[in-house]
């Protein structure tokens, strides 16, 4: 093998290695960052313009293990506090109509084919805020394992709360 030869193989080899790596999205596939980019977008446009989804809608975003702990019967405590209110996807007291704004979204760990935890950097009422969002493939679909807030708690941890399980 001569030194064209090695620069070729090099190259050629260079060449098929980004394109490995991209070919899966490619395929029309999303990475685990995309997947949580298009549905924190989604979301945060449907937020500002108070225009929830259905309940079915919201449902079909979360893997089957949280989605059953959503639906899951709920303990009434007769000493709750009143407090703020919890969106699922931006954490305690995003009240509907905030305006919230997008930052940097990066994978935390895992891998891009899932199952990962991405990070997101959020702005609302002039403060920054991080979200870590578990994400996980279940026949194929990308859904929403767990959401942990900046206060720490996760949304699982919620549930659990107040379902007693």
């Amino acid at each position: 093998m001569d030194r064209r030869h090695f620069v070729f193989g090099i190259g050629a080899a260079a060449a098929f290695s980004s394109v490995a790596r991209d070919g899966h999205a490619e395929c029309g596939e999303l990475t685990a960052v995309e997947f949580v980019r298009e549905l924190y977008e989604k979301q945060a446009r449907l937020h500002a313009a108070k225009a929830p989804l259905s309940q079915e809608e919201f449902h079909a975003l979360f893997s089957s293990d949280l989605r059953q702990l959503m639906q899951a019967p709920r303990r009434i405590q007769s000493n709750a506090p009143i407090g703020p209110l919890l969106n699922a996807f931006f954490g305690w007291g995003v009240l509907p109509g905030t305006e919230v704004t997008i930052g940097k979204i990066t994978l935390v760990s895992g891998n891009y084919e899932g199952p990962a935890t991405v990070g997101i950097d959020l702005n609302y009422r002039g403060e920054s805020h991080r979200i870590l969002v578990h994400a996980v493939r279940e026949k194929e679909v990308w859904l929403v394992a767990n959401i942990i807030h900046d206060s720490g708690k996760s949304l699982v941890a919620h549930y659990r709360g107040i379902t007693g399980r």
